[in-house]
């Protein structure tokens, strides 16, 4: 089982191999909870179009491109 330790600022490397699983990079987000369990780290997904944001300059904002993708569908 990987472990992790809490450094001085109260940060906390997760193991490469978890975060591989996962998918998670270099500025992902992610929401960490308490439980009944304990802490729970979780992945925060990324709406397609917000993936994708600033790779084209244009004059449309986020909520465009979301109507513009809600009707392809």
């Amino acid at each position: 089982m990987p472990t992790a330790q809490i450094l001085a600022k109260g940060q906390i490397v997760i193991p490469k191999e978890l975060r591989e699983k996962a998918h998670l990079s270099q500025g992902d987000k992610v929401d960490v909870r308490w439980t009944k369990k304990g802490i729970v780290i979780s992945p925060i997904r990324k709406t397609h179009t917000l993936a994708f944001r600033g790779i084209v300059k244009g004059k449309l904002s986020l909520d465009d491109l979301e109507s513009l993708d809600a009707e392809k569908s």
